[in-house]
Parts: C-alpha cells; sequence; structure tokens
C-alpha cells in the first residue's frame, strides 16, 4: 500500500514539473469588463487582455471571451424595432400632424424625443391602437402618412 502511494505521488510530480502551462503573475487592476492595461507585454499579449473568472490571460475578438458559454452579443448587431427605423422625415411629418390635432409633442423637429412619445401614447390611447408610443404602421395608416 506505501509502495502505490508513493508511485502515485511520483507521477503527479512528473505531472506537474512536465507541464507546459507557465504561470506568471503580473500588476494591474481589472477594470469593469475584466481587462487591464499590461504594458510591459507579459503577457504576450499586448498592452490590454481579460483574465475573465480566473483564466489564464485572453483576448476578446469580435468582443467574444473564448471562455464564455455563450457569446456576448455587440448592440450594433442585434436587430432594432422597425420603429426605431423610421427617417427624421417621417418623425417630423409624425409630430406637425399630432400638433394640428391638438396632441402637444413639441417642435416638429423630427428629433422623436419625449413629448413625442407622450403624445403619440395619447393619441394611441383615445384612437384604442395599442399604446406603444412608438412609431408604426398602424399610427401611420391612421395619421394619413406615408413613410419612406
Amino acid at each position: 500500500m506505501k509502495n502505490v502511494k508513493r508511485v502515485l505521488a511520483a507521477i503527479l510530480c512528473v505531472c506537474l514539473l512536465c507541464s507546459n502551462t507557465v504561470v506568471f503573475a503580473h500588476s494591474g487592476r481589472t477594470d469593469f469588463s475584466g481587462g487591464h492595461h499590461d504594458y510591459k507585454n507579459k503577457s504576450g499579449l499586448g498592452s490590454y487582455h481579460y483574465h475573465c473568472d480566473g483564466n489564464p490571460p485572453h483576448l476578446h475578438k469580435n468582443g467574444n471571451c473564448p471562455y464564455s458559454s455563450k457569446p456576448k452579443t455587440s448592440s450594433a448587431s442585434k436587430p432594432k424595432p422597425k420603429s426605431q427605423y423610421y427617417s427624421a422625415a417621417t418623425v417630423r411629418k409624425v409630430q406637425k400632424k399630432l400638433n394640428k390635432l391638438g396632441y402637444k409633442c413639441g417642435k416638429a423637429d423630427g428629433s422623436f424625443g419625449t413629448k413625442t412619445k407622450s403624445a403619440i401614447k395619447k393619441y394611441q390611447k383615445e384612437k384604442k391602437i395599442k399604446s406603444s408610443g412608438k412609431i408604426n404602421k398602424t399610427l401611420l395608416k391612421k395619421l394619413d402618412i406615408s413613410s419612406k
């Protein structure tokens, strides 16, 4: 039994000595995203890298951590709701029409702000349409506005 323990201990020592893992430390606090600067490039990855969840130093290609089980998607790649694609000209038309009908959404400048959203919500409620406060096809049809 003692021999088995010695053999296992010897195997463990050999495994630890022969492993290709290089462990080193370098200074630097991590920021909100888990990365930090390594100005002396001790990691060999450049002047900035990550240590997510205690993993070895690594880079995030396309914003995705190679150690993460699910990749993060950037906000640019997420599809936006249709109402956010309407041009400033269409928003301006909606604002003019709502102002004319007595729903005060401020100056018709083509900028979708809180006054515009409130006016749209109020109009939608009174016309018994789904009250989202967003410009959509139903709203444009009710206001008799064509979008481009």
